[in-house]
């Protein structure tokens, strides 16, 4: 039984990934407040800061099922809302956000909309609209629409072109797509206009773009200080703190957060403190964790010094939009297209140099196992998400084939606890410590520099 098994919460290394929790709090604290006054709240998915900044622009504020998943997941109280979603016909592959989502949906319209007293973290109130995004995930296509069972709200969907390697680098095909984008965000602009009754405040929107690359600036920095040996800061950190930057950078208060980070992780850096005192190995991991069992990456950091030192790509701001995309630019939309089309294409011209494909999921560790000095990547394919699994055996043969960095597979998902093995995934890194050590000797023979 679930219920059974002990909660095993990350310690975290940060102060500021301690505190980082708040901002999740504070945006379910935020959205039932906002519906309380009788003010339109959205609920939106990770959209890579495509339209989230022009809903809050309009005076929207947005609570994201995805981030209650994780949530739910992590107070080890989603497993009501999974049966209950699939006692709806919804199969137990279907993405965990999603059928969390459903099944916390189908509660609230059986209590007529009003949030259930046992809802974690507080629930999410009712939305006036919901904000897809057909980024990288397929179930995204469908789930929103399909809690048009259970309430009677909009959807609207921001396409998000996702070109291949050898399209990214044809002639007008990047700005072509971006023109498309800035069509789309247009309509959806009006879409809000339309359904709320009023104008964007287009003076909000360019503060709150401001704020936003002022905060993901920062985010960045501190990635590259993760590069640092011994390394300041390890994964279960960085899922703390990447809740204020991937849903609330245009907040002021995001933007002084992520400068305390940046001055504890430099701090660390300047002191050559480690998050974790026993640093003897340096792993990535790739690529949704398993929410509900965040602890044992404390637990292989005491057994045997491993320090998850990159992870997640998806999650990570990206590098800043360079000077020669902004030039010129007056138009916030096409800034906006600009910037998330960045965010989906930075490692392109990574894939290239291999030769491989796609470039989501892919090349960005191919560029990290040589940066962060990796000695074996972890793999976390889940049973409930294709996109952020079909890749992950492509992507250890490419670093076992390039750089001699080796793997290990550890089979979950990330909300469902019942699919987790924590004894196996113990054993298979028990093992894995005498294969980091024995590649770490034959790329020190072929002259690799770590």
């Amino acid at each position: 039984m679930v219920a059974d098994k002990k909660k095993k919460s990350s310690a975290k290394t940060l102060q500021t990934a301690r505190e980082a929790g708040n901002f999740g709090k504070r945006i379910l604290a935020s959205a039932r407040a906002t519906a309380e006054e009788g003010k339109p709240v959205a609920w939106s998915m990770v959209d890579w800061w495509l339209g989230g900044t022009l809903a809050k622009a309009m005076g929207v504020e947005l609570c994201y099922p995805e981030n209650y998943g994780a949530f739910c997941a992590a107070v080890r109280q989603a497993e009501p809302y999974l049966d209950y979603a699939e006692s709806d016909g919804i199969p137990n592959t279907t993405c965990g956000y999603a059928r969390n989502c459903i099944g916390y949906t189908r509660r609230l319209q059986e209590n007529n909309f009003v949030i259930p007293q046992d809802a974690p973290g507080g629930g999410m109130p009712k939305p006036v609209f919901l904000l897809a995004c057909g980024a990288a995930c397929d179930a995204r296509y469908k789930w929103f629409q399909s809690l048009g069972r259970y309430m009677d709200v909009p959807v609207w969907t921001l396409e998000f072109p996702q070109t291949g390697v050898p399209e990214y680098f044809l002639k007008n095909n990047k700005e072509e797509n971006i023109r498309f984008m800035v069509r789309e965000l247009k309509e959806f602009v009006s879409f809000m206009e339309n359904l709320l009754g009023k104008k964007m405040d287009w003076d909000n929107l360019n503060e709150r773009l401001d704020t936003l690359f002022k905060t993901h600036e920062l985010a960045h920095k501190v990635d590259i200080l993760r590069k640092a040996v011994p390394s300041p800061a390890v994964n279960t950190d960085f899922w703390a703190l990447m809740i204020p930057h991937l849903y609330l950078p245009d907040d002021p208060e995001a933007l002084e957060f992520y400068k305390r980070v940046y001055q504890e992780v430099k701090h660390k850096v300047d002191h050559q403190i480690g998050a974790i005192p026993n640093e003897q190995y340096r792993m990535a991991f790739s690529e949704l964790p398993p929410w509900h069992t965040l602890g044992i990456f404390d637990e292989f950091a005491g057994k045997h010094g491993i320090a998850f030192v990159i992870e997640s790509w998806n999650y990570h701001a990206p590098g800043p939009l360079p000077e020669s995309e902004k030039e010129g630019i007056k138009d916030p939309l096409e800034l906006i297209a600009r910037y998330s089309y960045h965010k989906y294409h930075e490692y392109v011209p990574e894939a290239r140099i291999h030769n491989t494909e796609p470039a989501l999921f892919t090349a960005p560790y191919l560029k990290w196992v040589q940066d962060y000095r990796v000695d074996g990547l972890f793999c976390h394919p889940l049973m409930s998400c294709r996109p952020a699994t079909y890749t992950l055996m492509h992507v250890r043969n490419l670093l076992m084939e390039k750089f001699k960095v080796p793997s290990v597979v550890v089979e979950g998902d990330i909300v469902d606890l019942r699919v987790f093995n924590e004894e196996e995934a113990h054993t298979k890194i028990d093992a894995f410590i005498e294969t980091m050590d024995y590649y770490r000797e034959i790329r020190k023979k072929e002259g690799f520099a770590w």
